[in-house]
């Protein structure tokens, strides 16, 4: 039996193993794909932390909380940003190479969307991912006490007497197996798939989510799925992201009549929040026929120098950034809800933990900050690490835990069991089948028209009911890892879709074109509870006021 299993091979989960393991936990990682191939590696933005003499972690508290669109948890933001600073020290002296300026060699602090001054470091101008990534797989290989199994699919969590007792999962062959374990921590990142036009890699189909889900643990805030603005306007799959820096540089958008347009929209301009830009340009896409519009870099000096992955993503398009206008268009990126925590990562459902992109901890409310989700994994993670070393086996009526209490019952419901493991072997590598590919494209294809950055009732009436017609189509019920993968969207979706319906507003990266405006009705939660499927969710007030937005 393992101490803990950790399902996810991001910064959330490796800095997890890491953690633990330094405390003498036995620790097992189980990745689907390779340890080193995850939704952390594409991540071109940096990481935000109040790191110059001019900042504080008030004023990044401040700008997350107005990003978040009054459903951030004040506290959970607090130790976000208090935290955050030590964090990323910590993560340089473990090797990740920061882009620095000055021959005292401090970090190069960069400007990004919705923050009031440059506190964004950057590593390889837009490689940051890649460089925390392999910082961090470099560390977790070196560490003892750290058993890493890849290309290992986990199929569901084990329940028994109301706790989490660990995971079942498939190996690279198809073959089952069955991991016991004192805690599991999910941290298997988000569910961009969801949708047709995304930054996300095919990995990313919120197998925590939908096993949270199946085994009776809360899921909250599920219809914050956040749209970056500025994905390179390609056939290629995951969109390749424009970092948001290039705007902090001066980079700016525009339209087809080379109108800078941001500046009409809000006081920030092309720096405004990303649920403000990615809706100002929807609005003008649809208004104009339009498929994309463009960024404007061609004003930054040396800029393929200073961001070659974007350069390069460029050059395969036969574009020069230094003098083509760039053509973007809103991307699924970044899901701010999952399954909820405590302040430190624990679950509604004893012995189950989950950070970073998989988990609900308050930080990001209704719309995430730039640069904000690094910082996420690299915090949270070492806390479920030291609250299972200490001894923490459930939850606390902490952070968005607090906020759910009333809606969670003390035993959960009983896990709707997971379909038989196969016998022997099924195909768990490589193209899926026809059925099932058909299947998914259609499930992504209708919430990227009918649930994507623009909703109203009748679009999501139209997105439930193509839920469920994948959800009974032969290609969501096939054996492989394809198979499982839908089915898990499926019922991520059936959430997604049942919160912004009963959401009767705008709010954050939620937008209801049939209810333009934030109501105080609905400053609170919507969460689900077991049941599977999970399409119906209660309604949960925020427990406490949240702050005005510290000046």
């Amino acid at each position: 039996m393992y101490d803990l299993v950790v399902v996810g091979s991001g910064v959330a989960g490796l800095t997890a193993a890491r953690w633990a393991a330094g405390s003498g936990l036995a620790v097992l990682v189980l990745t689907k794909g390779e340890l080193s191939h995850s939704a952390t590696r594409y991540a071109q933005g940096g990481v935000a932390a109040a790191l110059a003499p001019s900042d504080s972690p008030d004023r990044h508290l401040a700008d997350t909380l107005a990003a978040g669109a009054g459903l951030c948890d004040v506290d959970a933001v607090r130790v976000l940003v208090n935290e955050g600073p030590a964090r990323v020290r910590e993560l340089q002296a473990l090797g990740a190479a920061f882009d620095t300026h000055g021959p005292s060699g401090e970090p190069a602090l960069a400007r990004e969307g919705g923050h009031s001054l440059a506190r964004v470091v950057h590593a390889g101008g837009d490689a940051t991912g890649a460089e925390i990534e392999r910082a961090l797989v470099a560390s977790v290989r070196a560490q003892p006490g750290i058993e890493v199994r890849e290309g290992w699919f986990t199929t569901g969590l084990r329940v028994a007497a109301g706790r989490c007792t660990g995971v079942e999962a498939v190996d690279p062959q198809g073959r089952p197996a069955a991991f016991e374990a004192r805690h599991t921590l999910l941290a298997t990142g988000g569910a961009g798939q969801l949708y047709a036009v995304t930054t996300n890699p095919r990995l990313s189909t919120g197998d925590g989510l939908a096993m949270a889900l199946a085994a009776g643990a809360a899921v909250a805030d599920v219809e914050f799925m956040q749209f970056h603005p500025t994905a390179l306007h390609t056939p290629t799959m995951p969109r390749p992201l424009v970092s948001e820096a290039l705007r902090g540089e001066g980079a700016v958008l525009r339209d087809e009549r080379g109108e800078a347009f941001m500046a009409s929209e809000h006081p920030m301009a092309d720096l405004a929040p990303r649920d403000v830009v990615s809706r100002a340009m929807a609005s003008r896409m649809v208004d104009r026929g339009l498929d994309h519009l463009w960024l404007d870099a061609t004003g930054i000096p040396e800029v393929a120098r200073r961001f070659p992955t974007l350069a390069a993503s460029c050059r395969s398009l036969g574009l020069d950034p230094q003098h083509d206008r760039l053509p973007v268009a809103p991307a699924a990126h970044y899901l701010s809800g999952g399954v909820a925590t405590d302040l430190d990562g624990a679950t509604t459902l004893a012995g189950l933990w989950a950070c970073g992109e998989t988990a609900c901890s308050g930080v990001h409310g209704a719309n995430r900050l730039a640069s904000n989700s690094l910082l996420d994994g690299l915090v949270f993670a070492p806390r479920v690490a030291a609250a299972i070393r200490r001894g923490k086996d459930g939850p606390d009526p902490t952070g968005v835990l607090r906020d759910l209490t009333p809606l969670v019952p003390a035993e959960p419901p009983a896990p709707v069991p997971a379909s038989e493991p196969p016998r022997g072997s099924e195909p768990e590598v490589g193209t899926p089948a026809a059925s099932t590919a058909a299947a998914l494209a259609t499930l992504q294809g209708a919430l990227t028209r009918d649930a994507g950055v623009r909703r109203d009732s009748a679009s999501l009436a139209r997105a439930a009911a193509a839920v469920e017609a994948v959800a009974s189509d032969p290609g969501a019920s096939a054996g492989g890892r394809a198979a499982r993968e839908l089915r898990g969207l499926v019922a991520v979706a059936r959430v997604l879709v049942a919160a912004a319906t009963a959401r009767e507003e705008s709010r954050g990266a939620h937008i209801r074109l049939d209810h333009p405006s934030a109501s105080e009705r609905f400053l609170g939660r919507f969460v689900a509870v077991g049941g599977g499927g999970g399409a119906a969710v209660s309604f949960a007030p925020l427990a406490v006021p949240q702050p005005e937005a510290v000046p």
